[in-house]
């Protein structure tokens, strides 16, 4: 199956995705998203010495797949390599669960860019120095490493994985009247952790920027 052309341009391009392209496996996606979890946590504890975060989003650099330095909150850091949401990635009901949240979102680029823009402002920051990983760039690499890094965000932040879900706006796909909370008991309660999540992030960030 391929992409939908039809989205605007400047999402694919924050996206990183071509005009056209094969929207990869579900096997494929978790197969890469198992490497690409062991290949940033190798990263981080290379690096951990010096200070420096590297962001978890893969991005493309001339073909090749590169990360940034991000400046985040040791507290962001934390919830991403160390919190719950990175402890649930071992699960592979999960893991399942996020490759077809990952090809719902290459399929609809312009939902995916709204829906991920918090945690691509909260990670990236285009003037940030560049590394590259000498790999060969996906195209749905951005994409996958976004939505792994919301899933560690909010799950971190004491969303259950159903709120996960509805934050994309895709609860309606995976919502089980029978056994789930009330569609909007779920919605409302996603409201309120988001809200939670975003002040204690400007807090932390506040924080950060008075110890600078």
């Amino acid at each position: 199956m391929s992409s939908d052309p039809r989205n605007g341009p400047d999402t694919r391009a924050m996206l990183h995705l071509p005009a056209k392209f094969d929207l990869p496996d579900p096997e494929k996606i978790v197969e890469d998203a198992r490497a690409i979890l062991l290949h940033s946590l190798s990263l981080r504890k290379e690096i951990e010495a010096s200070g420096m975060v590297l962001s978890p989003v893969w991005e493309e650099d001339g073909g090749h797949t590169a990360v940034r330095a991000a400046v985040v909150p040791p507290e962001v850091a934390k919830r991403h390599f160390e919190g719950p949401g990175m402890a649930s990635l071992r699960d592979a009901g999960v893991m399942d669960m996020l490759a077809d949240i990952v090809l719902m979102l290459l399929e609809a680029p312009d939902n995916a860019a709204h829906v991920l823009e918090g945690t691509y402002r909260l990670w990236l920051s285009e003037d940030a120095p560049v590394r590259s990983l000498e790999v060969p760039f996906r195209p749905h690499f951005k994409v996958l490493t976004l939505v792994v890094a919301d899933l560690t965000r909010k799950v971190g932040a004491g969303f259950s994985e159903l709120e996960w879900i509805a934050s994309l706006g895709l609860l309606d796909a995976f919502h089980d009247p029978a056994s789930d909370p009330p569609r909007a008991e779920v919605l409302a309660s996603t409201r309120r952790k988001t809200a939670a999540m975003c002040a204690e992030e400007e807090a932390w960030m506040h924080a950060l920027v008075a110890q600078a």
